[in-house]
């Protein structure tokens, strides 16, 4: 968010929560106005022990029969006052802010998750997935939700609890409700201080339980590789240390807030000494009748809770106000790949496709790719070839557009990619990983990730295309079948035919092979190159390859070295020539 010199930074509550709530703001102002008389009713209550002395026990000259009477009609009205307006209200309040602070939550986590899977892939880079689940569903968002349950059904009660009951005082007698209103200014004062030792904390323990939920989810999904490696036993010792940290952090954590907690209790206590000596001397000195001491006692008793309420907020907001910077620093953290105000989104079918003096780097001290220019003929099949760090892959993340390069431009047709709706551009390239990643779910809805409206008919064409069809049938479920989580339940080359199978369904304008036929064996390879060759049609194909089948059909080769293009040309001409694609070829990095 821009700002100027003099414009204040709004705090991340103000930016991502405040707009929440005003969309929220009818059942907020009810629920609020509910609770309100609620707590209203409460302190209510603390005249009753008043009446109960002034016109039931204390009162002479009355008969029994007329005692008995009033003691009715007081339990009556207290009855009526409580479990009737008193929990009516607070029922009715109840329902009301639970659906808004739902409603709340729920804008909140899915703006995140929204703005989490459009940032680049260079955020993606430096944050793990276990620790972005850790905000959507761990401490960050649940220290927001718990303020919102505690502030939203406690505070307007204990607000209006307070200040009826200091009313009261001030009915009663004025040297009281003095004594009443030092008590609440010392209890705000050290809840305010309370707050920002907690806060701290809870920055602290977010931050580290972030970063520990990453490395604990890395070993669970690492869980392949550590039976590949006997690794067991080390895991399980890293586990361990790591929920060693968090448990002591935690027990720091807790035992702060346990002592903030009993600092507020000792002062309540205190002030509750001073009061019954307050009240004795008043009373001795006939300020006030015993009605008002029983009453004021009571009503010191009843403010201890709302007192405890409003502290507990104080902690809480602590706890939350340190989760929405952190929930705030990934809520304003700008892609660098944005899409344009007016981006376009509709790309040519057929267009050449060019690399402008294109320089890239993951870090901008170490570039990749080095003043790269060439050019992608409509329709053509081409292969990038060249020793591993190259470039090669590189070069399909910029056509995606999962990175923008530093310098020199790429474009389809007369369009530069920075103009191009990234939805857009993606759907314009059908993409075959080296490492395709499968969901959870069934085959039918993997497949359908690349045309959500695909019949089975068309589903099947695809997998027969790609040679997928055979083992797909095979399965129990067939389409029906799930793949386990990131395909485990398939092989290598099995997740390949079905990623290719995927590439072929969306039917695009361009094919992007990375490595896509690495998992292969012999013969699928052949029979795939095969359906690739009569089903890609005039449509352009770019492979990024290590095996000569793969090559040798392709229209042009380019050769990288170093982020540069030193060579390029036919396969004839290239192994017919002495330079880097003919070293490769002899050195068996390029493999038969």
């Amino acid at each position: 968010m821009p700002t100027t010199a003099n414009a204040p930074v709004r705090s991340p509550f103000r930016r991502h929560v405040w707009p929440l709530i005003l969309q929220n703001r009818a059942a907020l102002f009810w629920a609020t106005v509910l609770v309100g008389l609620s707590g209203g009713a409460v302190a209510t209550q603390n005249i009753f022990p008043k009446w109960l002395f002034s016109y039931v026990l204390d009162v002479q000259d009355i008969a029994v029969a007329e005692r008995w009477r009033r003691l009715l009609w007081l339990a009556a009205g207290y009855l009526v006052l409580t479990v009737i307006a008193r929990m009516t209200f607070w029922h009715f309040g109840y329902r009301l802010f639970t659906r808004a602070r739902e409603n709340i939550i729920f804008a909140l986590r899915a703006k995140f998750f929204r703005h989490v899977n459009q940032l680049c892939l260079r955020f993606h880079g430096a944050h793990s997935s276990g620790e972005l689940f850790s905000y959507l569903f761990g401490s960050p968002l649940n220290a927001v939700m718990q303020f919102f349950q505690h502030a939203t059904m406690a505070l307007p009660s204990a607000i209006v609890f307070v200040l009826m009951t200091i009313a009261l005082f001030w009915q009663w007698d004025g040297a009281l409700a003095a004594l009443l209103m030092g008590a609440a200014t010392m209890s705000v004062h050290m809840m305010l201080r309370s707050r920002q030792n907690v806060e701290r904390i809870q920055k602290e323990f977010q931050a580290l339980e972030g970063n520990i939920s990453g490395q604990v989810a890395d070993l669970l999904r690492g869980n392949k590789a550590v039976k590949l490696y006997a690794m067991e036993t080390q895991v399980v010792r890293d586990f361990e240390q790591q929920a060693g940290v968090i448990g002591r952090k935690t027990y720091e954590r807790d035992i702060l807030s346990h002592q903030e907690w009993m600092k507020q209790e000792t002062l309540s206590y205190i002030c509750y000494a001073g009061l019954m000596a307050a009240c004795t001397w008043r009373y001795l000195d006939g300020h006030i009748d015993l009605g008002i001491v029983a009453a004021c006692l009571a009503a010191y008793l009843g403010l201890m809770g709302p007192l405890q309420q409003l502290f507990t907020a104080f902690t809480l907001w602590g706890a939350a106000a340190a989760a929405l910077v952190r929930i705030g620093n990934v809520l304003d953290t700008a892609s660098s790949t944005p899409d344009a105000e007016h981006a376009t989104r509709q790309l040519p079918a057929r267009a050449a496709i060019t690399l402008d003096h294109v320089t890239f780097g993951y870090e901008p001290d170490r570039p990749v790719l080095r003043d790269l220019s060439l050019t992608l003929r409509p329709g053509e099949r081409v292969a990038f070839v060249g020793p591993s760090g190259a470039g090669k892959t590189t070069i399909t993340q910029l056509l995606l557009r999962l990175y923008d390069p530093q310098a020199g431009a790429i474009r389809i047709g007369d369009i530069d990619l920075k103009t191009v709706a990234g939805s857009a551009l993606r759907r314009h390239f059908g993409v075959v990983p080296q490492d395709p990643f499968l969901f959870n779910t069934t085959l039918r809805d993997n497949l359908r990730v690349a045309r959500p409206d695909a019949t089975d008919e068309a589903i099947r064409l695809a997998c027969e295309k790609s040679n997928a069809w055979e083992f797909i049938a095979a399965l129990p479920g067939g389409l029906d079948a799930r793949v386990g989580e990131g395909g485990s339940m398939l092989s290598g080359g099995q997740r390949q035919r079905l990623a290719i199978a995927r590439a072929l369904l969306a039917e695009p304008a361009c094919f992007i092979f990375d490595e896509a036929t690495s998992a292969l064996d012999t013969l699928s390879e052949q029979l795939i190159s095969q359906a690739l060759e009569h089903n890609l049609g005039d449509r352009t194909a770019v492979f990024i390859a290590h095996r000569l089948s793969t090559v040798k059909h392709c229209d042009r080769i380019f050769v990288l070295s170093g982020g540069a293009l030193v060579q390029s040309g036919t396969y004839d001409e290239l192994v017919a020539s002495a330079g880097l694609f003919q070293d490769l070829v002899r050195g068996q990095q390029l493999r038969a």
